[in-house]
């Protein structure tokens, strides 16, 4: 027993120094045809899928959303939200505003919250599909979660006829930036005048122009920008 003992402890004192003497010198076999022991297959197996386990719940699972889920949302927040939290999401005087959100709460939880609402906003029943949408589209105005995406802002908020459109990019600026307002009618496409926006002279970052409503409304706010668009759905009054 005693010999056992010695032995054991001997073992485990002497393998991880090896182990770690091992790596420290470069005493591995890197070649790409150098075989692996199956000892070394079954600790590297092993040791990946525990990291895997260990590691998945701090990963950030909140990609960037599709273009088609962020303008489905949009449309989606138009025509069932505005009204309480306000066209530019700053507030509307019943509901609070909600800017910016994706920086104070996960996707879930903003899920949750309108999966489950509490009064006095009303549960319109939204499909999850729906509910994905508005998340993602309450998440793309204010650069999103990684702050990559151009943050739009529009004075007023809630336009009749007329707005100053504000476009600010993260990173490197483009060199031409141009919006269309455009309202989807059924199968038809209305639409008015184009205008190339212009650097702000406080902030390169910054373009901005004025852009013009023919009819209250919901509008689609395209925006080119060096081979990139993004469309910001605005709800026009009358």
């Amino acid at each position: 027993m005693k010999r056992f003992l010695v032995g054991f402890l001997t073992g485990a004192v002497f393998l991880p120094l090896a182990a770690i003497a091992v790596a420290w010198l470069g005493l591995v076999d890197v070649r790409a045809d150098a075989a692996i022991t199956p000892w070394f297959a079954a600790w590297l197996s092993s040791s990946v899928h525990r990291s895997v386990i260990r590691q998945a719940a701090a990963v950030n699972s909140q990609a960037p959303a599709a273009k088609a889920e962020i303008i489905a949302g949009g449309k989606l927040y138009v025509n069932d939200c505005a009204g309480c939290h306000g066209a530019g999401l700053k507030g509307g005087g019943i509901g609070p505003a909600l800017y910016g959100i994706e920086h104070k709460l996960s996707n879930d939880a903003i899920a949750g919250f309108i999966r489950n609402p509490r009064a006095p906003m009303p549960n319109f029943g939204f499909t999850e599909a729906q509910i994905s949408d508005i998340v993602a589209y309450l998440g793309s105005l204010d650069g999103g979660l990684g702050n990559t995406m151009p943050v739009v802002t529009f004075s007023p908020a809630a336009p009749v006829d007329q707005a100053t459109i504000s476009v600010t990019f993260p990173g490197t600026p483009p060199t031409n930036v141009r919006v269309l307002p455009v309202m989807h009618m059924g199968t038809s496409t209305h639409h008015t005048a184009q205008v190339q926006l212009q650097p702000s002279p406080t902030d390169p970052h910054t373009f901005t122009g004025r852009i013009e409503f023919s009819m209250g409304g919901p509008w689609t706010v395209q925006i080119e920008y060096d081979g990139h668009e993004l469309d910001v759905p605005l709800s026009v009054g009358s």
